[in-house]
């Protein structure tokens, strides 16, 4: 059995495999017939190109969703002509062909990808999301508690509208990755919280009948995920899908609706094949991997993921340097105490904003001078601080060795089994 994209249970068809979504588990098994369309490497600009059909006849998908969580980087609340705070929602194509476009980029990732452009003359040409408009912006930047929350609501489909709760992932202001940092030894961060009151209240404004879907790309599928995980009965039950692409997970489950398998059968998490941000405190195997045309930790960039007709172009599992990065980074974590990490990240990251930086994009600016301030200025550290910092260093260093050393292990056993093999056939 397999789940189609209506939520609903139906016997596998003789289907590339390739094409499918929502599976258990969702590894979609790459074939040779399908290696033509991946060379072409399509990206969700060729998407938008490519696909102008309507949600009746083409129902919404992860490249939706992806479109949409990309488009929630934009500062949409620029706009000088209506207010996009409000419930009544105001058409996208306005917004972007009515303001100044350095208007609209805060100053993330996105202002410094070169496929911006072309993805939004895509999207406002696609006839697919000609009726899209947005509502309920909302914006919280609150340096002194480590909080940067963004969240918008999409509404999209003609006669029977959907409406899809976009969360804004980590911007490019040092409070918004120390946040992300965080939740490697904080239960709850402050976004989090926001992020349930977000979808509950929305929910209450919005019709009974509506249709409703919650996702968002890095910290803002984690938000996703904890808003749905987390809000009151009534309204989990009228969330029909959760996307979470490239998002970490969880310390500790948010709640117990987190380990039920209604909660997993909505959530549709898609990950990069060399994965590092998405793969974070991940202990499920319920996600597909999606193959990039970046490298590396390039391709957490939205616009480097390859798509394959109506989704996304997938592989087996994670490229062997991400399973190995996320083996040793799992690892680390679980050699140091929470406490441990909190002075870590803590301590590095006071010694990061001494140098008066306000982003990591003027940090990454100069960054050989910034990089001999935070080891000069670490001279000063308390000695039980310094400790802790070498302890972690320590640790990672390790766990690292002892993670190369098993995997040369493993491959040296291989390599004798595949040689006794010969010589039995021999």
């Amino acid at each position: 059995m397999i789940r189609t994209k209506a939520g609903q249970n139906m016997e596998e068809p003789n289907a590339e495999p390739i094409a499918r979504a929502a599976r258990e588990p969702r590894h979609p098994s790459l074939n040779t017939s399908l290696l033509s369309a991946a060379s072409q490497e399509d990206t969700m600009v060729d998407y938008l190109k490519n696909h102008p059909q309507g949600f009746s006849e083409m129902p919404f998908n992860s490249v939706d969703s992806l479109i949409l969580s990309t488009l929630s980087y934009l500062d949409l609340d620029s706009y000088p002509y209506e207010d996009v705070l409000g419930g009544d929602g105001v058409p996208i194509v306005d917004i972007v062909r009515f303001s100044e476009f350095e208007s609209l980029l805060n100053g993330g990732w996105i202002s410094a990808s070169k496929e911006l452009p072309a993805f939004v003359e895509a999207l406002l040409r696609c006839r697919r999301f000609a009726d899209l408009s947005v509502r309920y912006f909302v914006q919280e930047d609150a340096a002194a508690i480590e909080k940067q929350f963004c969240a918008c609501t999409f509404s999209f489909g003609g006669k029977t509208p959907l409406y899809y709760l976009a969360f804004r992932g980590t911007d490019g202001t040092l409070a918004g990755w120390k946040e992300d940092f965080n939740l490697s030894y904080r239960k709850v961060i402050p976004s989090q919280r926001s992020a349930e009151r977000y979808v509950s209240g929305v929910l209450s404004a919005l019709p009974s009948d509506a249709r409703i879907m919650v996702g968002g790309h890095s910290k803002g599928g984690n938000l996703a995920e904890f808003a749905a995980a987390t809000v009151d009965e009534t309204s989990y039950e009228r969330i029909e899908r959760i996307f979470n692409h490239d998002g970490p997970s969880f310390l500790n489950s948010p709640s117990p609706r987190f380990e039920e398998q209604h909660f997993k059968d909505k959530l549709d998490k898609t990950v990069p094949e060399s994965s590092i941000f998405g793969m974070m405190l991940e202990h499920r195997d319920d996600f597909s991997v999606v193959q990039s045309q970046a490298t590396g930790i390039f391709q957490h960039n939205p616009f480097s993921w390859l798509t394959c007709g109506d989704d996304f172009l997938y592989q087996e599992s994670l490229n062997p340097s991400a399973a190995f990065f996320d083996q040793t980074l799992d690892r680390w974590l679980k050699s140091c105490t929470p406490e441990q990490r909190e002075t870590f990240i803590d301590t590095i990251y006071e010694l990061i904003i001494s140098s008066d930086a306000t982003s990591w994009q003027e940090f990454n600016g100069a960054w050989l001078p910034n990089v001999a301030g935070v080891l000069r200025d670490g001279k000063n550290l308390d000695h039980e601080t310094k400790e802790i910092i070498l302890h972690t260093i320590r640790n990672f260093g390790s766990v690292a060795s002892a993670s190369v050393r098993e995997r040369f292990g493993s491959f040296i056993e291989r390599m004798r089994a595949m040689a006794r093999l010969g010589d039995n056939q021999a």
